[in-house]
Parts: structure tokens; sequence; C-alpha cells
């Protein structure tokens, strides 16, 4: 029996089910990561991440990897498959329906990507609301506080670094190259993939990515 519920029968699940009371769940997304990164990398960090907490606990139980998340705004770019808020939530909330009928009743989401948020903080706010427990571990957030040193953008120095750790060989390094943001006008300069500032003031606007950059690497070390 292991802490993977995809690699036990139903049997040993029932077993550990016993004891074990915490699901895992690693979400992620299939979406462009710049010329360098592989567009599968934000579910493959994640998941990576999910075996090696499962690997060290004696809590909980690790589920399959959830690979699809909301990226629409990267949909230019070829390979990019990508769900709505909607669609996410509904299909992660039927999940934990799922398991909490089994008897979980904590749920931890290590999550691959930003965009995931709003449907993720919706199923957790519907778990702690019914008496079970739901939290939310983005990766690459708790990295930098760690060290601010780890902080980088989309397709940038920390997802790289975790992709090099994991599997260097899916790393093109030779295909790293300058990105620049595209202002919005002249005066308007684009910041990031959703905020602009006018006058020195940041404001909220989310764009299409190829509207703003090139090549897919946005973020603050662009």
């Amino acid at each position: 029996m292991s802490n993977f519920i995809f690699e036990n029968t139903w049997e040993e699940n029932q077993e550990a089910l016993k004891t074990k009371k915490l699901a895992i769940i690693p979400v992620g997304s299939t979406e462009q990561h710049g010329p360098a990164l592989p567009v599968g990398t934000d579910w493959i960090v994640a998941e990576y991440l999910a075996k090696k907490v499962g690997e060290k606990t004696d809590k909980g139980l690790v589920a399959p990897v959830i690979p699809y998340g909301h990226a629409l705004y990267h949909a230019d770019f070829p390979g990019t498959m990508a769900v709505s808020q909607t669609t996410l939530a509904a299909y992660v909330k039927e999940v934990c329906d799922q398991l909490v009928s089994y008897g979980f009743t904590h749920f931890l989401f290590l999550n691959g990507h930003g965009g995931n948020l709003p449907a993720l903080e919706q199923v957790a706010l519907k778990l702690n609301s019914q008496g079970d427990l739901g939290i939310i571990a983005n990766w690459w957030q708790m990295a930098k506080e760690i060290d601010p040193a780890w902080g980088g953008g989309h397709g940038g120095g920390e997802e790289t670094a975790a992709r090099v750790a994991i599997c260097p060989q899916a790393v093109h390094r030779e295909r790293c190259r300058e990105s620049t943001l595209k202002p919005l006008s002249e005066n308007i300069t684009t910041t990031g993939f959703k905020t602009v500032q006018f006058k020195g003031v940041t404001l909220t606007m989310p764009q299409p990515i190829a509207a703003i950059c090139d090549n897919g690497w946005t973020g603050p070390d662009h």
C-alpha cells in the first residue's frame, strides 16, 4: 500500500482511509511557457512536489494531477489547452465531493498556476463552510517567501529552475532570449500580463499574452 491513490487498489485505499484523512491534490495547467520550457511545466512541477510530499507524510494520500487550468490568455500559443474558471471549479468540486464521500476531511491543493486561484478558492471556501478543511499552496509564492531571489515571472527564473531540477533535458536553455513587454500606448506602459501603469498608478488590465509579449515570457524577471 502506498501514499498514492492511483497506485493502490480500492481495498488498499479503503484501509488507508482508516488513518489518512488528507487528500493532496496537485493542480496545474497546460500552457505555453516561453521558448525554453515545455507547455506541461505547471502540472509537471505541481505533480512532482505533491509526490515529494506524499513520500514524506503519513497523514494523507496523493490524488492524480489535474493537468488543465484556467489559462485562456495563453490561447494564442499552440499547445495551450485551457478551461474556464467555471469549468475548473466544477471539476475540482466534483473530485472533492467524491473524496469526501469516502471519508477525506482535509484537502491540500498543491497549485502550479496562478490562474487557477479563483476556482480553487471557490472550492476551498465550500469545503471550509461545510466543516471540512481546504487550503491552497502556491509553490512559486512559497519559494519567493523562503528566498526573495527565487522570485520570477511566467516562464522565468523559478519555473526554469524547477524544471531543471526535475528534468534538465526538457529545458532548452539555448532558446532563452530577451523579452520586452509592449506598451499599450505612449502614456500607458505594460508592467505585467494583467497590469499597466498610467501616470505612476498601477491599474488592472488583463490582456492576451500574445498582445504584450512575442515569446510568452512575462513577469518581474522578464
